[in-house]
């Protein structure tokens, strides 16, 4: 289980599956054949773990499989404790403190405390008619909290998130809590993966030659982003901390995946040091996929309650990540394959950046806002 062949058919496995999971949004998480898939990379990972301790492998090698492991482990087996549930409280002063949330499936479960909404409040930009921000004063157990959208408050356990609100007359406010006790496992994960990305471009970023390229690829591409979205008005969800980074860094990680693309096609004309500079931009790639992966999943668990949510964007960049891991896997002296793994990622890259907003999935998306 700890050969490379077997990690390459895992990654291959996982990655199709969640470009068929990020084009039709198909639930196939809940499939026999996914969730075994996935129980098989947590059994492989766990094993190179123990084998790279035993190893003594690099430190970026054991950080990052140590990484993917916790969160897989964390994200799989911690799914059955979470509690996610919707409530609505009411600003009448009449109104009831409310201690009940109802799930998705429509269950109702009882919450350790009970929350009253003293005010409710939408925050204009100067234009006055465009929202900045929605804001939920609450009363809980005798004391004052604030929820807005990217700032959830928490209290006993459980994540308290602007939801939804009375789009009329504005007398209630719609709640999300949730309540992930495996939430910790998850985001040391993400810690152990951002620290083994770093190192990893630091190791791999020597050529000083493709440092002004890639910035110049890198502002091309962040522009033509943010060219869609109106940062005047720029609807709450967007206003958060994490917006930039996770941007600039999958443009960054477009631009180096470009970059080997282009260089594994020089290769193959048998320029020396082509192939090896292409495989190291595409570790280089990977690298940087997670990382802007990672903050959005962190951007997405302030914002929404999860830090995956099987959206058609999240799978598909999900995915891309996925095959330049293959591609890292793929062994020296072999470029025509680091080529065939470069273009596969590059356009799946491309379906990840624009192309999700013309995909059936993308009817449930929380990413289409970039597409209006």
């Amino acid at each position: 289980m700890t050969k490379p062949w077997i990690s390459a058919v895992l990654l291959a496995l996982l990655g199709a599956l969640c470009a068929v999971e990020g084009t039709w949004s198909l639930g196939l998480y809940h499939w026999w054949g996914f969730i075994a898939v996935v129980l098989a990379t947590i059994f492989a990972i766990g094993l190179i773990c123990a084998k790279a301790f035993k190893d003594g492998r690099s430190m970026a090698f054991i950080l990052v499989h140590c990484g993917v492991f916790l969160v897989l482990f964390g994200g799989f087996f911690g799914a059955a404790d979470i509690r996610d549930g919707h409530m609505a409280v009411w600003s009448d002063e009449q109104a009831l403190p409310e201690n009940m949330a109802v799930e998705i499936d429509g269950m109702a479960f009882q919450l350790p405390f009970a929350i009253k909404l003293k005010e409710f409040r939408t925050d204009f930009y100067e234009d006055g008619t465009s929202p900045k921000q929605y804001s939920s004063i609450l009363e809980i157990d005798g004391k004052e909290f604030s929820t807005s959208v990217n700032h959830p408050c928490r209290y006993k356990g459980y994540w308290i998130y602007q939801y939804d609100y009375d789009r009329q007359y504005g007398q209630y406010s719609i709640l999300k809590v949730v309540r992930d006790p495996w939430l910790w496992i998850v985001f040391l994960g993400f810690a152990l993966l951002a620290v083994s990305a770093i190192i990893e471009v630091k190791k791999t970023w020597k050529g000083r030659w493709v440092i002004p390229v890639i910035v110049i690829l890198a502002a091309a591409f962040t522009a033509l982003s943010l060219a869609r979205i109106n940062l005047g008005t720029m609807m709450p969800a967007l206003r958060s901390l994490w917006f930039i980074p996770h941007v600039i860094i999958y443009m960054l990680a477009y631009s180096v995946l470009a970059i080997s693309l282009v260089m594994g096609i020089i290769g193959l004309s048998g320029k020396k040091g082509a192939e090896d500079t292409g495989r190291k931009m595409m570790a280089t790639a990977s690298s940087l996929l997670v990382l802007g992966m990672l903050c959005g999943a962190v951007w997405a668990k302030y914002a929404w309650g999860h830090y995956w949510t099987w959206d058609g964007k999240e799978c598909w960049a999900a995915a891309t990540w996925l095959l330049t891991l293959l591609g890292t896997h793929i062994p020296k002296k072999n470029a025509r394959i680091l080529v065939a793994a470069a273009l596969i990622s590059f356009m799946a890259m491309q379906i990840t950046w624009y192309g999700v907003n013309y995909l059936p999935s993308s009817q449930h998306s929380m990413h289409t806002y970039n597409s209006r």
